[in-house]
This record gives structure tokens, C-alpha cells and sequence, in this order.
């Protein structure tokens, strides 16, 4: 079985020349010649022996002040924070995963507040991003990735299995990032493209959108053509209503009432000619039955990086380090003083 031996942070190894340079400037701030002749002095006139004291305390402090000890275990401790590890490169843990891209619309129409959360009028774009944040609590080892689209659609973060760092990222996405409008096939040809190279039986793309298409180079159309031959399956919910809603307006974002309604029949569209499902954002049974289709289509094989059998060898150099630094004290406590 082939190891490779490695560290997990080297960049402490940058700090071993340390310990040896302090020495050396300690080594070149000598005491001044005066202040020890006078110790001597006050020696002799305390102790009778003190020219043999003078001179056992002269042989422990030069032995006290080489420096192996201390340097050895200094650059010991280095290593440790360094921490070497044997890595099993032959041995790459496999698991069970889907690939799950989140395109979550950012147009203006998102602002519209038809949604009510903890008592207060809440958007459809931040509705959208607590879905999104609950959807990704419940997945165990899946990759996933963020796509933001408004006037154009782009890769806010590629597919990871790092699901806290996709939360983080997904709570930065807002309005305004890409414009006002709605580019919902560039999203979808813009998922399928990032797709294309994984196991097609585990691309999904989950459409978080109001469903109007109003800007991008590639329509509704097209781009469900795209996502079935790369196919990828596509899960849409609607993120609105059809009554009137309140819209932020002017400098003060006093509520507009108008009608910004949902098109439901667009995404159920794109939903069933993909072989995904519409939903209907308006509860937490939503997620559920998401999580549910979901569990049951076919995982795929991949190696994880990450799980790569890895083991770790820092003990060793503390062990060492602290032997060596207990010894040193060791010594220092039985040096013999004038």
C-alpha cells in the first residue's frame, strides 16, 4: 500500500530557523565584564571556597548555555503544529452522493413581500434563501452548488461538499447583484452546463423563482431542451402569489401594492418535460416532499478528497518536544550558582 507523507498546515515549518536565530542573538548580548567581576568580588568576601564556587558556576553556565535542548524542542513543537500526517492515496474513501445545483432568482420581482415569517412581511428572494437554508441543513453528504440569476445568471459558488460554506454563501446572495430582471433559461442552461461532466443519474437543479422570464440570451424553450439532453432534472418552486403584494418603492422603500403574479404554469412546465416536480412555496411540507423525491432517485459513487484515510503523527514530535523541554528544565534546577 503506497503512503505519502505530508503535512496538513506547513506553513509553521517557515518559523523553524527561529528558535536557533533567538539563541544566537541571546549569545551576542553578553554580560557586561564589570558586573561580573563584582559578583566575583562579593563572592570572595562571603565564602571562603569561592574562587572553587567561581569556578564550578563558570563549567554550569557555559553547559547551561548551550542551546540543543531548548532549538530541538522548539522546532519539535513547530512540527507538531504542523501536523505530519501518512496519507493512504490508495485508498480514497467512496460514499453516496447526489449533485444538487440551488438557483436561487434575484430579480426585482423577488422583492415583493407575499410571505410572512416570525409576524413580519418577509420577500419572496428571502423566503427563497430560508428554503434554501433549511434544504441544506437536511442533506448529508451531497454536493451542492449556488447559482444567482436576475439579467444574467452566474455561479455563485461551484458544487462543494462544504454545505456550512454553501450556507454562508447563500445568506450574501441579494438583489441587485445582477440587475432587475429575470434570466430564468440562462439559469437553467447554466446549471446544465455545469453539470454535464457528472454522473447523470445524480444532476439536479432546484429553481427558486417567481417564474417570469423577462431578460437573457436563451429562452424558457431551449433551455429545457438543453436540461434534457444533458439530462438534468429539474425541481421548480414557485416563490409568490397572485394577489396583490406589497413592493418597496422610493428612497424611504414605502410598500407599493400591485400585482406581480406567479407563473406557475411556466415552471410546471419546465418541471415535468425535465421529470422533476412543482412546488408551491408556502410551507415547510414543501422541503419535505423535495427531501423525499429526492432521497429516493439513485445516488452515485464519487470519491470524496476530503475522506481520505489520513493518519495523523503529531503526538510524536510533541512527545519528544516536551521530553526535551522537561530535561532542559531539569537541568537548569540542578546548575550550580555562585
Amino acid at each position: 500500500m503506497r503512503k505519502m507523507f505530508d503535512f496538513a498546515t506547513p506553513y509553521w515549518l517557515l518559523l523553524l530557523p527561529l528558535p536557533y536565530l533567538l539563541w544566537q542573538f541571546t549569545v551576542h548580548t553578553k554580560k557586561p565584564a564589570s558586573t561580573t567581576s563584582r559578583n566575583h568580588e562579593v563572592a570572595a568576601i562571603r565564602h571562603s571556597q569561592a574562587e572553587l564556587l567561581i569556578q564550578l558556576a563558570n563549567v554550569s553556565q557555559k553547559k547551561s548555555r548551550l542551546p540543543w535542548l531548548w532549538v530541538l524542542a522548539c522546532t519539535l513543537l513547530f512540527i507538531t503544529a504542523a501536523r505530519p500526517q501518512w496519507i493512504h492515496h490508495d485508498e480514497p474513501i467512496k460514499r453516496l452522493a447526489h449533485d444538487i445545483m440551488l438557483a436561487v432568482d434575484i430579480s426585482g420581482s423577488m422583492l415583493a413581500q407575499d410571505f410572512v415569517h416570525e409576524d413580519e412581511l418577509t420577500s419572496r428572494i428571502d423566503i427563497s434563501k430560508l428554503m434554501a437554508q433549511q434544504f441544506l441543513k437536511q442533506r448529508n453528504g451531497d454536493r451542492v452548488g449556488l447559482i444567482a440569476f436576475a439579467d444574467d445568471a452566474f455561479i455563485f459558488m461551484p458544487l462543494t461538499t462544504d454545505l456550512a460554506m454553501a450556507y454562508d454563501f447563500l445568506g450574501e446572495i441579494h438583489n441587485g447583484l445582477a440587475g432587475e430582471r429575470t434570466a430564468l433559461g440562462d439559469a437553467i442552461a447554466l446549471a446544465a452546463g455545469h453539470m454535464k461532466n457528472r454522473p447523470a443519474q445524480s444532476r439536479i437543479l432546484i429553481l427558486l423563482t417567481d417564474g417570469s422570464h423577462t431578460a437573457g440570451r436563451v429562452s424558457p424553450e431551449s433551455a429545457i431542451v438543453l436540461a434534457q439532453q444533458y439530462r438534468l432534472r429539474i425541481y421548480t418552486i414557485g416563490v409568490g402569489t397572485n394577489s396583490m403584494v406589497a413592493f418597496p418603492r422610493g428612497p424611504q422603500q414605502q410598500p407599493l401594492y400591485t400585482q406581480l403574479p406567479l407563473n406557475e404554469t411556466l415552471l410546471q412546465r419546465i418541471a415535468i418535460e425535465t421529470g422533476g416536480r412543482y412546488f408551491h412555496a408556502n410551507d415547510t411540507q414543501t422541503l419535505q416532499a423535495i427531501f423525499n423525491d429526492i432521497d429516493q432517485l439513485e445516488p452515485t459513487n464519487i470519491d470524496d478528497p476530503t475522506l481520505i484515510p489520513r493518519d495523523e503523527w503529531f503526538w510524536l514530535p510533541l512527545l519528544l518536544a516536551l521530553s526535551l523541554l522537561l530535561l532542559n528544565e531539569r537541568n537548569r534546577r540542578q546548575q550550580v550558582l555562585p
